[in-house]
């Protein structure tokens, strides 16, 4: 199996998990994902929340045991770090004596350990509504900083406004100077649409720690791209004080989220003034080669980044970039090299091992590609591409029983998924083994009842293409019985009862979608082209095929149509005058059909036989142009 050079380096873009993610870096503690559908991952509590395991069960029990350890402490143990800090600061003002108090432990009572025991309890058993309750009770009764956070962490899987506010509110009361937690209060400004509010809370927390601000920042981007407008999202960036004060960090967290809206010149006006004054920086370099080669200019993106990858310092970051973009340069054996290099230097990069795969299968090497991919394997594939490729692999070696086995691997949520279905169902087919291929189909109609619409259709297909008719319509009408209204399905059963001179079918099907759709220029088309050509009802045929046109101007298939039918009614200088335009737009074997038998009957023969051998030059076994070159002694 040949794969394109586009296709390939696609498929290198689709993998990486530098270019494909917003995130800049991992956050911190405390930190939250907002999904569209409102649902909230917490990096430190969602594991424990979703009971997956022994192993969650575990990592629960030292997060708890390290909170308990931390209720049972004071105020200002539990702050002794920050102490610490403020006094280096303190030194070099005045002293001041002050009685020294002693440290006090406060012991943890039975209720505060029962309500923080109970509440992991119930999370662990996946009742999130107990555990916000218990935890909200526990945070309440001390002043206790971590478990006032552990309390807002749980509140925000409950989805419920109150309940987080309030955790949220507590946290900030027992803990006013923790950054993060104004960097958790964000995002639910985000969903209320209140960016200046986030706005507000953001500065907040940049200016609490400075030193996280590249997280925080990358923190505050993901969250906009996940709740915000692309309007929406660049305009609140602009508003924080970081990025009014001009500051790098913040014009660079803009530019890759004008990176992510796609919106490439915005990139670009960001990241240039960046790199003017920061000419090595590899992740402005990256950026604007990433940006050049999306806006078709990767020949600019190559020169860009030729002397930074030579460089013995130069990250396997900015080389894997070199790399992808010689590739799409079509430089392929310089690609290569590169990829060949950073594997040397880290043999367990998981972007280079799939790109190097890739190219393998490009070079039609399976046993490489193999190798490459099973490493892959070996080191966890987040992307869930690597079986399907080993099936590409397997196939190219002529390994069909390998390929099957791969190919039925993929996981539901790969990408690849339906082209691994559609490699699966061919190798059966290559082997006639039409009937597990339709098994197989229905399994996946069952497993998969969101896509069972698709592999009804798609076996339709597939019946149709083997001339089992009557078992495409048998199927078709299945699917129609579960989904009466989808066009479609009723489409596809119209187009193969004319097949099968089930006009009635089809004239059913087809004004049953324009009942639902009177608009369907498509439908139009086909009940007027059929009513043209297989009954006398041809005024009725010139209403539907004119009123798709109008539809859709100057479709040729349309034109076509149009041409035909004025050519059943008898007006052949109409007919000649749609029907050249339909070829002149699409030189069709079809059109070009019914233009030569126009032109027969004006008396223009010649320019016929013209027409019909340039036809028969572009599809030598086209049905149509030979029956109808023979009606008329040809």
């Amino acid at each position: 199996m040949h794969i394109k050079k586009k296709s390939l380096l696609n498929a290198v873009k689709l993998y990486s998990h530098y270019y494909n993610r917003l995130l800049l870096v991992k956050t911190i503690r405390h930190s939250i994902k907002i999904k569209r559908s409102g649902r909230f991952n917490m990096d430190s509590t969602k594991s424990f929340m979703m009971n997956v395991g022994q192993h969650t069960k575990y990592f629960a029990l030292i997060g708890l045991t390290s909170l308990i350890t931390a209720c049972a402490a004071t105020p200002a143990q539990q702050s002794k770090a920050t102490v610490d800090e403020a006094q280096k600061v303190v030194k070099a003002a005045p002293e001041v004596k002050e009685e020294k108090k002693p440290e006090v432990t406060m012991p943890m009572s039975p209720e505060l350990m029962y309500y923080i025991l109970t509440a992991e309890v119930a999370g662990q058993r996946g009742e999130v509504g107990a555990a916000v309750e218990l935890y909200e009770r526990a945070a309440d009764m001390v002043k206790s900083p971590k478990l006032a956070g552990r309390s807002a962490q749980v509140a925000t899987l409950s989805r419920n406004e109150e309940k987080i506010n309030h955790a949220l509110d507590r946290w900030l009361e027992v803990d006013p100077n923790n950054a993060d937690v104004y960097m958790m209060r964000a995002p639910f400004l985000m969903m209320e649409k209140d960016y200046d509010g986030a706005v507000q809370a953001i500065n907040k927390a940049l200016s609490l720690a400075p030193e996280n601000q590249k997280i925080y920042l990358a923190r505050a981007t993901e969250n906009l791209a996940e709740v915000a407008s692309p309007e929406e999202a660049l305009a609140t960036l602009k508003k924080l004080d970081l990025y009014k004060q001009g500051h790098p960090d913040a014009h660079y967290a803009y530019a890759r989220l004008a990176f992510f809206y796609q919106q490439y010149p915005e990139t670009l006006a960001e990241i240039d003034p960046l790199l003017k004054a920061d000419p090595e920086n590899e992740s402005y370099l990256v950026l604007k080669a990433d940006t050049l080669q999306r806006l078709g200019k990767t020949k600019e993106g190559v020169k860009l980044l030729a002397k930074p990858a030579a460089k013995d310092d130069a990250s396997d970051e900015l080389r894997f970039t070199y790399g992808k973009l010689l590739g799409d340069d079509g430089q392929l054996d310089k690609a290569r090299t590169i990829f060949e290099s950073i594997q040397a230097d880290n043999p367990e990069n998981r972007d280079v091992l799939f790109a190097l795969g890739l190219l393998a299968l490009e070079e039609k090497d399976g046993e490489k590609a193999k190798s490459y991919f099973s490493d892959l394997l070996r080191l966890g594939d987040p992307t869930n591409q690597a079986a399907y490729f080993m099936g590409i692999a397997e196939e190219l070696n002529a390994n069909v029983d390998a390929a099957l086995v791969w190919f039925a691997s993929v996981p539901v949520q790969s990408s690849r998924f339906d082209l691994a279905q559609t490699h699966y169902i061919n190798l059966l087919l290559g082997r006639d083994d039409i009937d597990k291929a339709r098994e197989h189909l229905a399994q996946l109609r069952q497993q998969l009842p969101n896509k069972a619409l698709q592999y009804y259709l798609f076996e339709a297909s597939l019946l149709r293409d083997h001339g089992m008719k009557q078992e495409a319509f048998d199927l078709l009408t299945k699917a129609i019985k579960h989904y009466p209204k989808n066009e479609d399905a009723l489409y596809s059963r119209a187009m193969i009862a004319e097949s099968m001179d089930r006009l009635d079918v089809l004239e059913a099907d087809l004004s049953q979608i324009l009942t639902n759709d009177p608009n369907n220029s498509q439908a139009l088309n086909a009940l007027g082209y059929t009513l043209t050509d297989r009954t006398d009802r041809h005024q009725e045929a010139l209403k539907l095929i004119q009123r798709a046109l109008e539809l859709k101007p100057g479709d040729p298939f349309y034109l076509d149509s149009l041409g035909w039918v004025y050519y059943r009614l008898g007006d052949l200088e109409k007919a000649e005058k749609y029907l050249r335009e339909a070829t002149e737009a699409n030189p069709d074997p079809e059109f070009i059909a019914h233009l030569g038998e126009v032109l027969w009957q004006r008396g223009k023969k010649q320019e016929a036989k013209k027409i019909w051998d340039k036809g028969l030059l572009q599809d030598p076994d086209n049905t149509l142009l030979i029956e109808t070159m023979r009606r008329f002694g040809l």
